[in-house]
């Protein structure tokens, strides 16, 4: 009996590790993605979400919102790397590939199978749960240019 209750506490103290909360809420936040439901992925975003790329909550719910509109039937291939966890911040490795119907043909929109987009998320603990607060490395094969050039020096 003695050893299903510690396994039974170590499997809670696993499930409910911040790793593990951010790694099921950024799954929620792809599911949500995919249906199309923008204010389902932007409340998992903090308000004061920022990059060195210059973006913010307002641009990335912009950028968002073109490519709902844009496309339909929206699908993410994902990988989840690396989590690396304390009890305020959470980074998470990932891999990507975004695809959508798009007129009458389905194509990638970001990514592809042979080059993948990479990035590295940063959620912090904030009163009302764990947020999306930047991304530290993003690299999108298709804007890999652009992202470069908006990067500070």
């Amino acid at each position: 009996m003695g050893v299903v209750i510690v396994a039974a506490g170590l499997w809670l103290r696993h499930y409910f590790s911040p790793g593990e909360v951010v790694r099921r809420q950024l799954l929620a936040t792809v599911e949500a993605f995919e249906e199309g439901r923008m204010l389902g992925v932007l409340a998992a975003v903090s308000r004061s979400y920022s990059d060195p790329w210059g973006f913010d909550y307002e641009t990335l719910g912009g950028n968002l919102h073109r490519v709902m509109d844009e496309y339909d039937n929206l699908e993410v291939e994902l990988v989840v790397g690396d989590v690396t966890a304390s009890d305020a911040e959470v980074r998470i490795g990932l891999e990507f590939v975004v695809s959508g119907r798009y007129q009458d043909s389905r194509e990638n929109v970001v990514g592809s199978g042979a080059e993948p987009c990479t990035a590295v998320l940063v959620w912090r603990k904030e009163k009302s749960g764990w947020r999306l607060a930047s991304t530290s490395e993003l690299d999108i094969p298709e804007h890999r240019e652009e992202l470069e050039a908006r990067r500070p020096r």
